[in-house]
């Protein structure tokens, strides 16, 4: 039974299925911690703020998304075609979706001018930005993308195709996408802020350091990254993952308890946090000692209730999520994200 208020969207692809299709696509949400439960022929998983079923019959199958608001339907739609793309691409591709409004941008795409950018501590700069949807990103993560495209070029943004599909510009058009970290977000005044950690040569460095106000970009969310609400909590990352620490740090509540482990290059890179006062702070120096997975390694045991958060390389997040798993932490109670990949 769908609830009246939610929004809806619908798709059906008849043909014959491999078998095994759908343990397979049952793999594929279990791998990204999405809770789901199936009945006989029919899957249904909670995505965030979304609802899917899946439900197989004698011509081949369909599947529905009830969500709550044309974003989030949305963002499930596009996860549930980028899943069914790799469990079986030849349906995927013929499938037509309802309530798609095809030759526009995303419902998750906005404008936003470049308000000003200045120095906050060794290695990061804060960027100040005007958006006038920006409001309908305070829901759902404190994550968003940025799209900047390519310097001397008249912007191309993404489109939505009759399928459902995001259309990306490509070629000399195509768009450096990053994804990003709230600083604070005020709906009202339609500004936001965010932190870049400064490294030679990267794209989104080198935009920041010579924006300009007024200059316009595109903007993507929200992106995910919900704020843990558990007691006691592990919070672990590089500089990359800073802001979203910070902001993790800013809305825990007063008793809090807990470790926060960082890792920078120098000591030159480690600003001043607020943490509760039942929380620890160490700092780990790259190259020294093993680093920030070495650390995470070195724990033994977990309290009941406590949230584990690790965002940071690639190979150090996969090693800490095995680790953990290891000590029986459960899928709910973690967060792991490869912010960025070595190499």
């Amino acid at each position: 039974m769908v609830l009246p208020d939610r929004s809806i969207s619908a798709s059906r692809y008849d043909g014959p299925l491999p078998e095994g299709f759908l343990s397979r696509l049952r793999a594929q949400l279990e791998d990204y911690d999405i809770p789901l439960q199936q009945r006989g022929h029919q899957l249904t998983a909670r995505y965030t703020q979304a609802d899917i079923t899946l439900r197989l019959d004698h011509a081949g199958f369909a599947v529905q998304i009830a969500a709550e608001g044309e974003v989030p339907l949305h963002q499930c739609r596009e996860s549930v075609i980028y899943f069914l793309d790799a469990a079986l691409p030849e349906a995927s591709a013929r499938m037509t979706w309802s309530d798609v409004n095809a030759r526009r941008t995303p419902p998750n795409f906005h404008l936003a001018a470049v308000l000003g950018t200045r120095p906050i501590s060794p290695g990061f700069l804060r960027v100040e930005m005007a958006c006038d949807g920006i409001a309908a990103l305070q829901e759902g993560g404190m994550h968003f993308s940025l799209l900047l495209p390519p310097e001397g070029t008249t912007p191309r943004w993404p489109e939505l195709t009759e399928q459902g599909r995001t259309i990306w510009p490509d070629g000399a058009c195509a768009l450096h996408r990053a994804a990003y970290t709230f600083v604070w977000l005020d709906a009202k005044a339609g500004r936001f802020a965010f932190d870049i950690f400064e490294h030679e040569g990267g794209r989104t460095t080198d935009w920041a350091r010579r924006a300009r106000p007024g200059e316009t970009v595109g903007v993507m969310g929200p992106g995910g990254g919900e704020f843990p609400e558990a007691d006691h909590i592990l919070l672990a990352g590089d500089e990359t993952a800073l802001p979203a620490i910070r902001r993790i740090l800013e809305q825990s509540p007063a008793d809090r308890r807990g470790t926060v482990i960082l890792e920078t290059a120098s000591e030159q890179h480690r600003p001043a946090l607020i943490l509760p006062e039942g929380m620890a702070l160490r700092w780990i120096t790259r190259g020294h000692g093993g680093g920030l997975g070495a650390a995470l390694n070195e724990v033994r045991g977990l309290e009941d209730g406590q949230f584990v958060w690790v965002a940071a390389e690639k190979s150090v997040v996969r090693s800490a999520k095995a680790h953990f798993k290891e000590l029986g932490l459960p899928r709910e109670r973690g967060y792991f994200s490869a912010y960025w990949t070595k190499g």
